[in-house]
């Protein structure tokens, strides 16, 4: 699994795919989905990646399959999406090391100490787009809150509002 895949996509171009790629029967041909989204094979590759990833879809000699994971993604609702993708992230390494090092100091991680991890595991020039991927993914399925006055990183309880911006 490349964690990498995720790092410059949102959730909701995943869905924006396995939308198109659900309307054209669950199994398409790249360069047809690509052209009825608009975009070209550059933009749509990355977005591609990420989906397959996440098990969303599998890609085949230039086809996309969905997946009987991305059938219960797109029939759930905004809330159950979130249980879904947080489920998912909580058991990657990334995600794991990043809880357990919170739940280990019983405190907020600071952005320096997880840069600072994700750089020895990752080497210094990725981790930023790692930690960016960290916030982005954390935050969209509730599973991460991050303060970015303090740089804090706390575990979120699934349903409890963020608390107000300072």
């Amino acid at each position: 699994m490349d964690l990498h895949s995720i790092t410059k996509v949102s959730f909701s171009q995943i869905l924006g795919l396995a939308r198109a790629v659900d309307e054209a029967g669950g199994d398409a041909d790249v360069a047809r989905i690509a052209a009825e989204v608009d975009m070209d094979l550059d933009r749509i590759g990355p977005i591609i990646a990420a989906a397959e990833f996440l098990g969303v879809l599998t890609v085949d000699d230039g086809n996309l399959r969905l997946t009987d994971f991305s059938h219960r993604v797109l029939k759930a609702s905004t809330r159950e999406r979130k249980t879904i993708l947080r489920d998912f992230l909580k058991n990657l390494p990334v995600f794991r090391y990043v809880i357990e090092l919170i739940e280990t100091a019983g405190r907020p991680a600071s952005r320096g100490e997880v840069m600072e991890a994700l750089s020895v595991h990752f080497g210094s020039f990725q981790a930023e787009d790692l930690f960016k991927a960290i916030v982005y993914w954390g935050r969209a399925s509730e599973l991460l809150a991050y303060d970015s006055r303090t740089e804090q990183l706390t575990l979120r309880a699934p349903g409890v509002p963020m608390p107000p911006a300072h």
